[in-house]
């Protein structure tokens, strides 16, 4: 086993990629069932290719290989909207300056620090040049440590929208991968070239953004029948449909057009929160990306238009938040983060309790309910026989203070320990 020493004095552990297809076991001094909220004592998983195929309580003395001692164990956690792609806190010029090979070897490390962080699986939510593709399938295949991806290449986005660049003048082009599409004809179109091109999720922005100029998060930018041929298509290819959504219009139409879930929704009213009700819409709020870029300021990076959004949507996204918990819809987790810096991801866990939220249906946000976002609850976010071997270790307890799960001591992917911090 190699060990490196990376910044803050993190031990990331690497075992050879053989190893994963041996048979280990953990223990701890208790392990947290995500879905009941009881917690087992002394608990031992025993983890065979990359599955647990065993969780019951330790006998006295025995052996196991990863004895992590007073920690309290979780399943691996989801983050349903991440964008690991590119350097962190670059102005739009400088993003226009990064070229593709140097944000696909920025994402390595954002890989890096997002498991870092005990997140294990991530849907990765608009990318450049194809890079998250590459990101992907670099991790699946044991090249890259980072979590699992889901990724949806390039956003559709309407002319002048938030996907589009409003930026620049007219006779300045530039020669990236572009969707923007215009009506059904583009927008089977441009689903098509994303699938052909690796996406598994398609992505679609319904209305204005925060960090894109020109345009009001508020406004709607795609019709309602444009938004279900997006629908429609990623049906067709066998995918999901995730929109981003802030103004009140654009979630009610989205909803309606059949997308699985709605990133953001910052200003749900009662006829949005309805429309969400009814169609069974998941909804993934992220205020933690408001509150770092306003924490951060200009230091960031962030321009003052950017800003300016950010402070308009950020109490609406947390009073949003609290109306969608209070009226029972599904809320999964996710960040944003790459607006915000990578590896705080585990964060926004206490601002889903400060909204309402329990810790422990804080933690079912990033567990149990993303699986089922993702069509993975009979694979992901369980410490239970017959799922993926992903364990985290955090020290305390979890469902007394959210925040222990900001700082795990121990990360396990598949079966093969990536962090261990114990001790330091």
């Amino acid at each position: 086993m190699r060990t490196l020493l990376l910044a803050g004095s993190i031990a990331i552990s690497l075992l050879p990629a053989a190893r994963a297809a041996e048979g280990v076991t953990v223990s701890a001094r208790r392990a947290l069932d995500v879905v009941t909220g009881r917690v087992m004592e002394e608990p031992l998983l025993r983890i065979e290719k990359g599955t647990i195929v065993e969780v019951r309580r330790r006998n006295p003395g025995e052996a196991v290989d990863h004895d992590l001692g007073d920690v309290t164990l979780l399943p691996g956690l989801i983050d349903c909207h991440t964008h690991l792609i590119g350097g962190e806190e670059l102005t739009p010029d400088q993003s226009l300056r990064e070229t593709s090979a140097r944000a696909a070897i920025e994402g390595v490390a954002n890989a890096r620090k997002t498991i870092e962080a005990g997140f294990t699986t991530v849907r990765d939510l608009g990318a450049r040049d194809f890079a998250d593709v590459a990101l992907r399938d670099a991790i699946a295949a044991g090249r890259v440590v980072g979590p699992r991806m889901l990724v949806a290449v390039k956003s559709l986005s309407g002319t002048g929208g938030h996907g589009d660049i409003n930026d620049l003048p007219f006779d300045v082009k530039v020669h990236r991968y572009s969707a923007i599409a215009d009506g059904p004809d583009e927008i089977w179109r441009a689903v098509r070239e994303n699938v052909k091109y690796g996406a598994d999720w398609i992505k679609v922005l319904a209305t204005g953004g925060v960090m894109s100029a020109g345009t009001d998060p508020r406004q709607a930018d795609y019709r309602e029948d444009e938004l279900r041929a997006v629908v429609e298509a990623a049906a067709s290819k066998g995918r999901d449909v995730a929109a981003h959504a802030h103004g009140a219009e654009g979630i009610r139409r989205a909803a309606r057009a059949g997308v699985r879930s709605i990133e953001h929704a910052s200003m749900l009213d009662d006829a949005a929160l309805a429309a969400v009700r009814e169609a069974g819409t998941f909804l993934v709020p992220n205020p933690i990306t408001n509150a770092l870029m306003l924490e951060r300021g200009a230091a960031g990076g962030f321009q003052p238009y950017q800003l300016e959004k950010a402070r308009l949507v950020y109490g609406q996204k947390m009073e949003s938040l609290r109306r969608a918990v209070q009226a029972g819809v599904a809320v999964a987790y996710g960040t944003d983060s790459g607006v915000q810096a990578h590896g705080l991801n585990g964060r926004q866990l206490a601002f889903y309790v400060e909204a309402g939220m329990t810790p422990l249906q804080a933690l079912q946000s990033a567990t149990v309910v993303a699986a089922r976002l993702l069509r993975q609850e009979k694979r992901l976010g369980r410490l239970e026989p017959g799922f993926a071997g992903d364990v985290v270790a955090v020290r305390g307890d979890p469902l007394r203070d959210v925040r222990v799960v900001e700082r795990p001591t121990f990360v396990m992917k598949d079966g093969v320990p990536v962090v261990d911090s114990r001790g330091r």
